[in-house]
């Protein structure tokens, strides 16, 4: 494999670790990297070669054999390119090492899963999601929307409570539960063409919680899935019904590793009373 390169669909959060998440705006799976795969993505975006990646890992943790670090890369590679996250301009890839081989830059590990002793990383490969649905793909880990009922209600811009359902929370909420259906590009596409051709002012605070407070009540009365990425999802919706603009956010937590979707309206989120703070989370995706 001569050149390497990152598709402009795949988007990426860094950490203060050295590890990364990277979400495929294609399909909403994400692909979680420890420190030692992160340094190996960050220089194959830098470099687009492979080998480049390879020595400055092996500069990087001498204490590990160049030898195990060159055999895992391929590894990661191999996952990168077989998900789409990475193209190569020539194949060339030798094959994947057997099943007992440990690899050393395994992705899906936690920040405190950076490498040690040579072959002592997680032995998988590689983990990814759909956030939409939460699926599993084989061999990985669930990963699911967080929610945190220690979260401060004293908060500012929390949406407030409502003993009545509105009707536009429930028309927000059926037309998200439908979008969600699609293709998450096709997805993320109207969400982006609703903001720009449809929506002609930016919603305020206020607006924002009020929309959200709507869903929320709304969503209590749905029996089925009505998670954070439903309720922002409807709550752009509901601000959309009115012509106002909000942007939708997805973001990443590490150790572990988890995701959490909001809006933002005037450049502040709007959360529910219930939900975490945002400290944590890296912004992965902005429509």
């Amino acid at each position: 494999m001569n050149r390497l390169q990152v598709p402009d669909f795949v988007q990426e959060s860094p950490g203060d670790h050295g590890d990364a998440v990277l979400l495929d705006t294609r399909s909403g799976h994400c692909f979680a990297m420890n420190p030692v795969a992160g340094l190996l993505w960050q220089e194959w975006r830098r470099s687009r070669d492979f080998e480049t990646g390879v020595h400055l890992t092996a500069r990087q943790f001498p204490q590990l054999s160049r030898d195990v670090i060159r055999r895992d890369a391929r590894r990661l590679a191999d996952a990168l390119l077989e998900r789409g996250l990475l193209t190569a301009c020539a194949a060339g890839l030798q094959p994947s090492p057997s099943a007992g081989e440990e690899p050393v830059a395994a992705a899906g590990c936690g920040p405190a899963d950076g490498p040690g002793a040579a072959g002592t990383a997680d032995d998988a490969a590689h983990r990814a999601w759909g956030l939409a649905h939460g699926r599993r793909a084989a061999g990985t880990a669930e990963v699911t929307m967080a929610a945190d009922p220690a979260a401060d209600p004293s908060r500012p811009h929390r949406c407030p409570g409502r003993r009545r359902t509105p009707p536009l929370g429930l028309l927000g909420l059926l037309i998200a539960l439908l979008l969600i259906r699609l293709p998450f590009r096709t997805l993320l596409g109207a969400v982006r063409w609703v903001s720009r051709h449809w929506c002609r002012h930016e919603a305020t605070r206020a607006q924002g919680a009020a929309a959200l407070a709507a869903v929320r009540q709304a969503a209590a009365r749905y029996p089925g899935r009505a998670a954070c990425l439903e309720t922002s999802l409807a709550s752009l919706m509901v601000l959309a019904l009115r012509r106002r603009r909000a942007a939708w956010c997805i973001g990443t937590a590490a150790d572990p590793f988890r995701f959490h979707a909001w809006i933002e309206t005037e450049g502040s989120p709007v959360l529910a009373a219930d939900e975490p703070d945002l400290d944590a989370f890296r912004p992965i995706l902005t429509a």
